[in-house]
């Protein structure tokens, strides 16, 4: 079976500039080509197959923007990149808030940063007609699990935003993967290349937060040993992800404000001031617009900061979704941890399926792991399940990594095991169903004496 070749259409009012674009993209798509907005309006209506325009802004008679605002009104799907030698003439700010293009590529960048976009704008093409192919992509690139519809409509939301320069809120409650969003909208973006940094903003103390965002100089205060580079410096470049912005208090959001207006900045105990160009994306899972009424957030920077809005679905809103990731979690836990695989029956998928889970993918991820590391059998029945969902867990644990819960319960089991059988690690081994050499190598890994 033959895979029919993605079509684009290149629209410039220069010959030259059209040829040379057209011998650059030949080899990978069918290519169309337009020499003014008029000829390009008649491709995109011949042709609703396009996967992606590049689009010159300065041309005779029917300029880019037009042309674009046109072409929208016939096909508002087909992503459009803006192809311009004159970037000074343009805000590209002001043409992102009107035409939200896909991307913004200048005459004088190097071709490959012009292909990396139509490569890029091709794929969410493909993507938007192929749901089960953009599951597959999300996987395999954002390790984001599920190919329910409203799971489809967010990696579509990501594959569109990602390329521009918008900020982002990123919204959903907690445990339900905001922070792979945001990984994510890096990877698709300009900045990809770039530094990536997460900063939770639940501390309480505000001095640590400065220190942390900001950095500090040897001697700022009384802990400070050495000078320290802050996130916003350390990612300058790239893209500065806040999560639980909700949590900042009133001083820090204030100082926060000024790097987001001017992208300056200074160190704790410095009077220099230093600039940084990052895109902050932001979360939260409490309602900000509720926190500005009680005052509690600055309604200048919810303003900043708010750009577009990402919601991100409950576990509860995708249930469809919960075999797959249960799947996943598995092969994931057992391969990391050299045990062996274990399956989940039908029965046992449906008690999960059914539950609620308040805690939402993490939550689910860390029963998961609980079942592996409590079931002797290779088989989890329903029986199992019920078990560890009836278990009330004290806050502690739940407050764990994925991995910590795994080696927590681990080495509960294998010194089980070893009391059982009097140490004896081969019975053991055979008690928890795992090979005898896994079985020491774990025990090494988790520093449990065989003795």
């Amino acid at each position: 079976m033959t895979t029919e070749t993605p079509s684009i259409l290149i629209v410039d009012d220069d010959a030259r500039v059209l040829r040379t674009l057209e011998l650059l993209f030949s080899e990978d798509y069918t290519v169309y080509t337009a020499g003014s907005g008029e000829e390009a309006l008649d491709v995109v209506r011949a042709h609703p197959e396009l996967c992606c325009v590049v689009l010159d802004i300065r041309m005779a008679k029917m300029d880019g923007l037009e042309t674009a605002t046109k072409m929208s009104e016939i096909n508002s799907d087909v992503p459009i990149i803006f192809h311009t030698g004159y970037p000074g003439d343009y805000s590209e700010s002001a043409i992102d808030e009107e035409h939200q293009p896909f991307d913004y590529v200048e005459k004088g960048e190097r071709p490959e940063r012009l292909r990396r976009s139509v490569r890029n704008a091709v794929e969410l093409t493909l993507n938007r007609r192929n749901p089960r192919r953009l599951a597959s992509l999300a996987k395999e690139q954002y390790e984001m699990i599920g190919s329910s519809p409203v799971m489809c409509e967010l990696y579509e939301c990501v594959e569109q935003l990602a390329p521009t320069e918008n900020k982002i809120m990123i919204l959903g409650p907690t445990g339900s993967g905001k922070e792979l969003v945001a990984r994510a909208i890096h990877a698709r973006s300009r900045r990809a290349d770039k530094r990536f940094v997460v900063f939770n903003c639940n501390h309480k103390d505000s001095a640590l937060v400065e220190s942390e965002l900001y950095g500090h100089v040897q001697g700022a205060f009384t802990d400070a040993k050495s000078g320290r580079v802050g996130l916003f410096e350390y990612a300058d470049g790239g893209t500065v992800f806040l999560d639980e912005i909700g949590d900042l208090d009133m001083t820090t959001q204030a100082k926060l404000l000024r790097v987001l207006e001017s992208g300056e900045f200074s160190r704790v105990g410095s009077p220099e001031v230093k600039a940084c160009n990052v895109r902050v994306l932001c979360a939260t899972h409490r309602d900000l617009q509720q926190l500005v009424q009680n005052q509690t957030f600055r309604e200048d920077l919810y303003f900043r900061l708010r750009g577009v809005t990402v919601n991100v679905p409950s576990l509860t809103e995708r249930r469809e979704d919960i075999p797959d990731l249960i799947h996943y979690f598995v092969e994931v836990i057992c391969t990391e941890e050299g045990a062996g695989l274990k399956v989940f029956n039908d029965a046992a998928i449906d008690a999960m399926t059914q539950h609620e889970w308040p805690g939402n993918v993490r939550d689910l991820a860390t029963r998961v792991a609980e079942l592996i590391a409590t079931t002797p059998s290779w088989l989890i029945t329903a029986e199992d399940v019920n078990r560890v969902l009836s278990r009330k867990h004290e806050q502690g644990p739940r407050q764990q990594s994925l991995r910590e819960m795994v080696r927590t319960f681990q080495r509960i089991k294998i010194n089980e095991a070893l009391k059982t059988t009097n140490r004896n690690i081969a019975a053991a081994a055979r008690l928890l169903d795992v090979d005898r050499a896994n079985l020491k190598r774990m025990m090494d890994n988790l520093g449990i004496d065989p003795s």
